[in-house]
Formats: structure tokens, sequence, C-alpha cells
């Protein structure tokens, strides 16, 4: 973003190259030359000119004569306007007493035309006026000022009433105030000329500090118990009251600073004697500037202390920025005007974008959900901080143009090689600030979307799924769409900036081919992957399995998934090796068990106990809301070697049948053995030396038995 506003503001330095080639020249001859210039015009004087021009050149050779031709480059021209301003100053000085006791002078003879009984009169029906007329608006809105007072702002609608409210109160008081004041200025004809002027300027300078209390009092300090629910500006009372009080001595000092200004100037200062009282004046601002940022709170310099790295950071930011308001005033004061609006604007826009940005998401950014962590954005309070940055961004650059002189029409209507750099510049500009606010729109809507689905509930229903698709193909999306804007952005700029763009769409369709036929292996994962997600093989979140590879998938690129195994590794696979994917993360699961019970023992008794326990284990609240199909016995799977072999099966969500299963195994163990039914096993039979008769039998542990996967015999 910065790099876009410090792009932006330097295309106005071409555009002053543009308006210093096209701009006519419109400084005014002085006197004495308009007269030579006329007098040269006379036919008489030029016949005697063309007289003596010629008898002089039969008479006499000139002399040769060379001259130093002058000399000029726009560096040098520059610092020798700055040379003169300051040397102007330094006159100024010297001539600034004579020019005081002149001002009151003609103050005083201004006074003596109604006296002062007359001049105090006068002050005193306008201090009545503007006083009075904002005691009886007090009195008026009193009662509208109780309901607002006691409007429900913890609702959204109240609060936008109130602060609605508060704020047109305030600027109605404001509108009065300034009414009263001129309206004694209309009515009464008795004001001396002079101090007339200088009335209306301190007037006009005092309703630009009411006006500058309301809107702060609006953004930072509403007043009321319930501020902290109407501040604007998202910060607390202590900090907000600090503010308000710095934002308003700022306020009456430049206010002070304009009206001092216009009075001395209807007071005949020149000009070098008015800059050397607002240097002065701004001497007082930059105090207050260096003092509120040493005072700020926040990771104040004394709390930061305890903490060295935060202490020289701290230490590090007051002083640059004190050092930065020492630079605006030295380049203010030295008459490097360009150079001063150009710091003072970059500066101020970093910050009031930074500001607005805070404010559009304390205002509109969504309550955070269950699950997700953090507050997200919404679609639309992105939409407006993007387009309040476009706003700000333009207004800076108009606010400079204006501060340079710079005649945006006139270039407009010129075409000459510079102005059309300009305006492709301008332009470039303007389609890549909608391009990014276009872009964080849609990303803002589908990081929304993606974290719906983060907190998904461990039951599969028909939404969760849906939700899961959407979660593996949005960041894919967001991917494609991001790679489309800067494409297209970039091309809209070059064509708006006069770059032949066919050339390059040429030259990218050729290079694409010879990169495709170098990189067959990258396009075939690409193309892959693309077929993969078109026919839902998986999504993410979900258990696969393909060759020599298994996991869950974690992710997307476009060329590759990202599988991450059971006991920790990640597996990197490209689509192009996946081969054919077995997914075990979808609808339901069927598990297998086997059992393997003696022949003297009772089947019907086992198939009961078994179906029992299937029931107790569908009524399980832990496993309830996992298992589709309680466990039961399928019948006899085989007479084997050393029992009887029973088949077993239980239908349970993906993923959760291992749970259900170790829990069925260990209560089927334990309703055997209550009820007599034992688990076959190998006898191995230990022969003596003689080899006629065993000597011990060996049981192998039967619970061993009962898992899905046959165990080895025990050695003897």
């Amino acid at each position: 973003m910065r790099v876009l506003i410090l792009a932006a503001l330097m295309l106005l330095g071409v555009m002053l190259v543009a308006r210093a080639d096209t701009a006519p020249s419109s400084e005014q001859l002085p006197p004495n030359i308009e007269a030579l210039l006329s007098l040269l015009a006379d036919p008489g004087v030029q016949k005697w000119l063309e007289t003596h021009k010629v008898a002089s050149a039969t008479t006499e050779v000139p002399p040769i004569t060379t001259q130093t031709p002058h000399l000029s480059h726009p560096l040098a021209d520059y610092v020798g306007a700055v040379r003169a301003h300051i040397h102007g100053l330094a006159r100024a000085l010297t001539t600034l007493p004579d020019e005081f006791a002149t001002a009151w002078s003609i103050l005083v003879a201004d006074a003596e035309k109604v006296g002062l009984a007359g001049l105090v009169g006068l002050f005193g029906l306008f201090a009545a006026a503007a006083f009075g007329a904002e005691r009886l608006y007090r009195r008026a809105t009193s009662g509208f000022m109780t309901r607002v007072a006691q409007l429900d702002v913890a609702t959204r609608r109240g609060q936008v009433m109130a602060l609605a409210s508060r704020l047109a109160h305030d600027v109605g008081r404001v509108a009065v105030v300034a009414a009263a004041g001129i309206g004694v200025f209309v009515a009464l004809h008795y004001w001396p000329e002079v101090i007339e002027k200088i009335v209306l300027a301190c007037l006009l300078a005092f309703i630009i500090v009411l006006l500058a209390r309301a809107v702060l009092r609006f953004l930072l300090s509403p007043p009321g118990k319930d501020a902290n629910d109407l501040r604007i500006v998202p910060m607390d009372g202590e900090s907000a009251r600090f503010w308000t009080q710095r934002l308003g001595l700022v306020v009456i000092i430049l206010a002070v600073s304009y009206a001092t200004t216009l009075s001395l100037s209807l007071l005949g200062f020149s000009v070098e004697a008015r800059e050397i009282v607002a240097y002065s004046l701004g001497l007082g601002l930059l105090g207050v500037g260096i003092d509120t940022v040493r005072r700020a709170p926040g990771p104040a310099i004394a709390d930061a202390a305890t903490d060295g790295e935060v202490f020289v950071r701290a230490k590090t930011s007051v002083g640059l920025i004190s050092t930065y308001f020492v630079l605006l005033w030295c380049l203010w004061a030295f008459g490097v005007v360009q150079l001063f609006w150009l710091a003072a604007i970059a500066i101020g826009l970093v910050w009031a974008i930074a500001i607005a940005e805070r404010i559009v998401v304390h205002l509109l950014q969504q309550p955070a959900s269950p699950g997700i962590g953090a507050a997200t954005p919404s679609a639309g309070a992105t939409l407006l901080s993007r387009g309040i940055r476009f706003i700000l961004i333009i207004s800076g650059l108009l606010l400079l143009a204006w501060a340079w002189n710079i005649d945006l029409v006139a270039l407009s209507a010129a075409d000459t090689p510079p102005v059309r750099v300009a305006h492709g510049i301008i332009s470039a500009v303007i389609i890549l600030l909608v391009a990014d606010l276009v872009w964080r729109v849609l990303r803002t809507l589908i990081d929304n979307q993606i974290a719906k689905v983060r907190d998904m509930a461990v039951v599969q229903t028909e939404e969760t799924q849906r939700r899961s698709r959407l979660n593996t193909l949005l960041p894919i999306l967001r991917n494609f769409l991001w790679a489309t804007l800067a494409i297209v952005a970039i091309l809209m700029a070059l064509s708006a900036m006069g770059v032949q763009i066919g050339p390059l769409i040429a030259g990218a369709g050729i290079a694409g081919v010879a990169i495709g036929f170098g990189a067959q292996t990258l396009v075939k994962d690409i193309l892959s992957g693309v077929f993969y997600l078109l026919d839902d093989a998986f999504r993410v979140g979900e258990y696969i399995e393909s060759g020599s590879y298994k996991g869950t998938v974690e992710s997307f690129s476009l060329r590759s998934v990202k599988l991450r195994h059971s006991r920790g590794p990640i597996f990197t696979v490209p689509f192009g090796v996946l081969g054919a994917v077995q997914n075990m993360s979808r609808d339901w699961v069927i598990e297998k068990l086997s059992l393997t019970i003696t022949y003297d023992s009772d089947l019907e008794k086992a198939r009961k106990l078994i179906k029992k326990i299937g029931l107790e284990l569908a009524e399980d609240p832990e496993l309830k809301a996992i298992t589709i199909e309680p466990l039961k016995m399928q019948g006899v799977e085989e007479f084997g070697e050393y029992g009887v072999k029973l088949r077993l099966k239980l239908k349970t969500k993906p993923g959760q049948q291992a749970a259900v299963r170790r829990r069925a195994l260990v209560m089927i163990k334990a309703a055997f053995d209550e009820n007599g039914i034992c688990f076959a096993s190998k006898a191995l039979q230990v022969s003596s030396a003689a080899g006629s008769q065993p000597e011990a039998v060996i049981n192998a542990d039967a619970a061993l038995h009962a898992t899905t996967t046959p165990q080895k015999p025990v050695a003897a």
C-alpha cells in the first residue's frame, strides 16, 4: 500500500515538469519595461534607430567582446530561491519593530472613528449575541438531548442514532453561534473598517475551533456514562481524553495562526514579516507536537524501562517522530514548500489510512465465530476500508497538486510527452487501486467461507460435507483469482501507460508453449489435480491411501497434495503420481471381527451376548453418535483346527471404528468369562525323552485370538 502511495505521489513530479513545459507564463511586466516596449514600437523611434544604426555601421567597428552566457539549472534556481527567502527573512527582522509600530498606529486611528466606548459596546453586543444564542440553543434542545441519553446504546441501531443525534446537536450549536456572530456584522454598520475585518477573521477561527471540538467529541470523547460504547476510534477513556485535549490544542494554535497572519496582512505587514510571525507560532505548534509524542499514552518510556527491547523501541519511535516534526518545521521555515507538502501529505496519508482502517474494523467487524478464535472482517468492512483508502489517496494527490499550484485542468488539455506520461501513470495507479479493492473483497469473502468450516462437528451431515468440499476448492479458487487479477491489472496498467501489450501477450503464448514442452511433468500434475477435484476424490481433512502413501489431507497446491501420516510425517505427493485413491473417510465404514471359541461352547449364548453388547454400545453416550449399525454376529465363518470361528460386524462413521472395536472387545472378553465361554487356543504337547506320553500342555493366551489378525503359535 505504501508503495502505491509513493508511486502515486511521484507522478505529481512528472505533472510539475509538464506544467513547466505547457503552462503559459503569467508573469506581469514592470511598468518601466512596458513603457520601453511601447516606445520602441513607435514608428518614428524605429526609423531613427535604423538611420543611426546604418551610420554607426559605416563609421565605427564595434569591439569584439566575449560574454559569458547565463547558465541556468533548475536545482541551482531552487537553491537560489531558498537563499533569497532566508535573506528576506533576515532583512525583515530589522524592520519588524517598525512594522508593529505602524500597525498599532493603524489600529488606534481606526478605533478612534467610534471611540473606546463605542468599540467596547460593539464587542459587547457581539459576545452577547454569540453566547446568548448558544445558551438559548442549549435550553431549546435540552429535551432532545434527554431523549438521546435514554437511547439503548447496547444495540448497533441505538449507537448509530445516539452518535448521529449528538453530532447533529453539536454542529447545530456551532451553526447558531456562527449565525448570531455574523448577524451582528450584518445588522450593525458602525464597525471600523480594519477592526471589522480583523474581528471577522477571529470569528472564523472561533468557528473552526468549535467545529473541530464537535468532531473530536464525536470521534474520541462523547459525553456521558456510555462514552466507551459510542467511541468511534477504538481506545480507552484515558487515551481518548488525552488525544481530545492535544488535538484540540493543535487546532486552536492553527486557528490563531490563521487569524493572526490574516490580521497582520490587513494591518500592512510585509510578506516576510508575516512569515516570521507565522514561523514563531509554528515553533509553539512544534513544541506541542514533540511533547504530545513523549507523553502519549500506550507503551510509555517509563513503563517500558523494565524491558530493554521495548524501551529501545519506544525511545527510537519517539526520537524518529520528533525528528520528523523538526524536519517539517525546517522545510516550512526555509521556504522549501514543495518538499514540506510532500513530506506532510505522504506521512499524513499513512496515518489517516491506518486510523480509518481501525475505525472500520471497530465498527463493522463481524464477531468471532465459535472455534475460530479471532474475529473475521466482513466483506462490507473490507469494501468500505479499501474505498476509504482509495478516496484518501486521491484526496492527498489533489491536495498536493493544489499546494504545488498545478493546474490539473490545463494539464489535461495539453498534449505533450510529459503530460501523456503523467496521464498514463495516473490511469495505471487507479487501475492498480481498483484491482487491489476487488481482490481484497473477494479474498475476504473466500476466507470467511473457509472459516465457517474450520470447526465442523464430528458427525458428518450433508451440510458439513458440502462445506468440506467448499473448504477444499476455495483455497485453489482464491489462488486462481489472485493470479488472474494480478495479470489483468498489470496488463491494463501497462496499456494505460502506452505500452503495446499485444507483443507481450504473443510472447507469453510462445514462452508458454516452450515451457509446456519442457515441463510436461508439471503440466501433468496440474491437470491431474484439476480432475481429482472435479471428481471429488478427496477433501481437506479426509484420510486417503494411494500406493505407499497414506494420511490425512491437509492442504493443496496447484501440483501436489500434502498428506499427514498418523505418526506425524507429512508427504507432499504430486497429483501425477498419486494414482488410484482409496478414500477412508466417506459416508460409512464396516468393521469385521473374527473370534474363535472352543467346540464345546454354546453358540446361541455367544450370539445373544454379542447382540446385547452391540445394543449397549449403540446406546452409549460417547459412541451413539458415531455408530450407524450396532455390533452383531453374522454367524459361523468356519470350523477351525482348534475351534469354531465366528464373524462379527459393525458399521460406524468413517475413522471412528477403532474406538467402537476396542470397547467391544473388552466387553466381549468380560461377558464370555462370566458365562463360561472359552476362546479356543492351540495346545502344544511337549513329549518326554522316551516320546511316549506328553509331559505338559501349554495353552496360548486366548485373548490374542480375538483380533482380526491371526497370531503366531507360541514356541515350545
